[in-house]
């Protein structure tokens, strides 16, 4: 959009600021162009993409004496391996006890971004788009930051360190390993989650893997004997053009301060992993006064893993890397 059209633009932004509420402003202001230069790429979040949220609703919720929000979701409960016996033989009793676990909800807000009016009569974009854009990644990238840290308090629970079992689970879901990221290793890590403990309990399939941007550079090194066919050269003329690698669906994120380079983390399919909600979808705030604009943007939902042995991390060597 050109200089004239982004000023006729503005001014009736402006216009709407002064003569009309805050309602009309944020409709008006949808129709603005962003004529400007980006500083930092942000993106949407990769736990949502892991946990797809649903909706919730009011019914959902759990009623008790306190006031907190959560839905109290069920898990599959166990039950006992079956056994040959001999003839004219009944089987065992065994009571079915039922498995629950609570999913909390909390709110996420974005910075109360204030400005100046008359301060818009010499701005050529549209300042509400441009923050809210940028507000609700930021505020993604907090659930972001909560959902691994979640993720890294259950696979670093194993007392014996690296490639011993879990506190919880008494299964692998943490390696170690002194080579970089290789075909040899990275099918070494695909191993954990479809292996059980030692009561052959808590197998599940890899259905994706997280790792940053930088790391996933170290599969453009694969060469055509590793990779096979014409995938080298396709990776050497195009980048890394793969969804998935040896079967299991690959998420790459610039968030190389929540997802260390060198680190990829496997989880299963969302139905083995756990549940995510939300009861307010991203909602924009904007008020006026006096000759002050505010806005914020604010989230309500809440994530919880029913099986905390559906995720698995696993550490390459970076010795030689620059980043």
């Amino acid at each position: 959009m050109d200089t004239q059209n982004v000023a006729i633009i503005n001014s009736q932004i402006l216009e709407s600021l002064i003569n009309d509420d805050a309602s009309t402003f944020e409709k008006k202001a949808q129709a603005s162009a962003t004529n400007y230069t980006r500083m930092q790429i942000r993106e949407d979040s990769f736990a949502f993409k892991i946990l797809p949220p649903e909706k919730a609703t009011d019914d959902m919720l759990r009623y008790d004496l306190s006031e907190d929000l959560a839905i109290v979701w069920e898990k599959e409960p166990d039950s006992p391996a079956a056994k040959w016996v001999p003839l004219q033989t009944v089987p065992d009793g065994e009571y079915i006890k039922s498995s629950r676990y609570i999913i909390p909800f909390a709110r996420v807000l974005t910075p109360d971004f204030r400005k100046d009016i008359d301060e818009l009569r010499t701005t050529k974009q549209d300042i509400r788009k441009i923050l809210t854009d940028n507000a609700i990644k930021d505020g993604l990238a907090e659930i972001d930051s909560k959902f691994i840290s979640t993720v890294n308090s259950i696979v670093f629970d194993a007392p014996g360190g690296p490639g011993t079992p879990n506190r919880i689970s008494e299964k692998c879901q943490w390696m170690d390993f002194e080579d970089p990221l290789n075909r040899d290793t990275f099918a070494e890590a695909t191993k954990m989650l479809p292996a059980a403990n030692k009561d052959g309990k808590y197998v599940s399939r890899n259905y994706c893997c997280l790792m940053n941007e930088i790391t996933a550079r170290d599969l453009l090194k694969l060469d055509r004997n590793e990779v096979g066919g014409d995938k080298a050269q396709d990776f050497f003329l195009n980048g890394l053009t793969t969804a998935t690698v040896m079967g299991i669906k690959c998420l790459f994120t610039i968030k190389s301060n929540l997802v260390p380079t060198g680190w990829v983390y496997f989880f299963a399919e969302p139905d083995w992993l756990g549940k995510c909600f939300y009861l307010t979808d991203w909602t924009m705030y904007v008020k006026k006064e006096a000759f002050f604009i505010s806005m914020f943007s604010y989230w309500m939902g809440g994530f919880a893993f029913g099986n905390t042995a559906a995720m698995a991390l696993a550490r390459f060597n970076v010795e030689n890397s620059n980043f």
